[in-house]
């Protein structure tokens, strides 16, 4: 008896030894700081950077039909504060009419580390704990914890490669304030955009598609009906057909890819409250 229970153990040891390799070797996650200069006020520019090996991805904000969304918790010395996560825009992965947002090789989630005017310490460790999932073929719980030291007596000069990756990190944000003006109108199954963009012609835009930050009550999906005006674009998305509530906002991205490969696709954030 003795001897199975303990030959049960060991297999369940190797299991999860098995696991935790897995997800240490597709997956690394690490806090990286940009160069700052030193002032009353300080604002640090910080980031996670995730590392994942080739076919494995990890799931944005709003993960889709599946995965779980990753979050980040921030362990900070009393008085220092920390800004939301600004999030790059996601990819789609679709697989048998499932549709899943996130991020696949590398992606670097951005905040800013807030120390008041006289801090009386002459540097701060931070601790950030990550809890996600990791895809291929199988899933795998991608959860860490991460730390780093920040110094506040000297400036801090990043390594070249970092302070590139934050600004090519930054470029790619999603645009938040935009000459864009649209509209809604909803009925039982569906909601329409009537859409406005005087940075865009309308002719250029190979597909368009809306990606909410809120999951289970938009069906999720990039491939969303849109219709080329002269002026405006149309575009229809889909209600989940289990959607655990009636939208109140509209607030999210909305995603335009080009037919031409030297232009880069575009993304702006939008929100629109939604009055009944």
């Amino acid at each position: 008896m003795f001897k199975k229970i303990f030959q049960i153990f060991l297999f369940c040891v190797i299991i999860s030894l098995n696991l935790l390799a897995q997800t240490k070797s597709n997956a690394n996650a690490k806090i990286v700081v940009d160069s700052y200069l030193l002032n009353q006020n300080h604002t640090i520019p910080i980031g996670i950077l995730i590392e994942l090996e080739n076919d494995w991805h990890i799931y944005w904000r709003n993960p889709g039909d599946s995965g779980m969304p990753t979050s980040i918790d921030f362990d900070l010395p009393d008085g220092v504060t920390i800004s939301e996560i600004r999030w790059p825009a996601p990819k789609a992965f679709e697989y048998d009419g499932l549709a899943s947002y996130g991020y696949e090789k590398q992606v670097l989630l951005l905040a800013d580390l807030l120390v008041p005017e006289n801090y009386a310490l002459s540097s701060i460790e931070i601790t950030a704990d990550l809890k996600s999932l990791i895809c291929k073929d199988v899933c795998i719980p991608f959860n860490t914890s991460v730390s780093t030291e920040v110094d506040l007596v000297n400036n801090f000069k990043a390594d070249n490669q970092i302070s590139r990756l934050f600004s090519e990190t930054v470029r790619g944000l999603p645009g938040v304030k935009q000459n864009i003006d649209f509209s809604v109108k909803l009925n039982d199954e569906f909601i329409t955009f009537k859409i406005h963009n005087p940075e865009i012609k309308p002719a250029e835009i190979e597909s368009l598609y809306f990606l909410p930050y809120q999951n289970g009550i938009f069906k999720n999906s990039i491939d969303q009906k849109f219709l080329q005006k002269e002026n405006n674009s149309e575009l229809v998305v889909e209600f989940d057909h289990f959607r655990i509530e009636e939208p109140k906002e509209i607030y999210g991205l909305l995603v335009y890819d080009f037919g031409n490969p030297d232009k880069s696709r575009k993304v702006y954030e939008i929100k629109k409250l939604l009055i009944n």
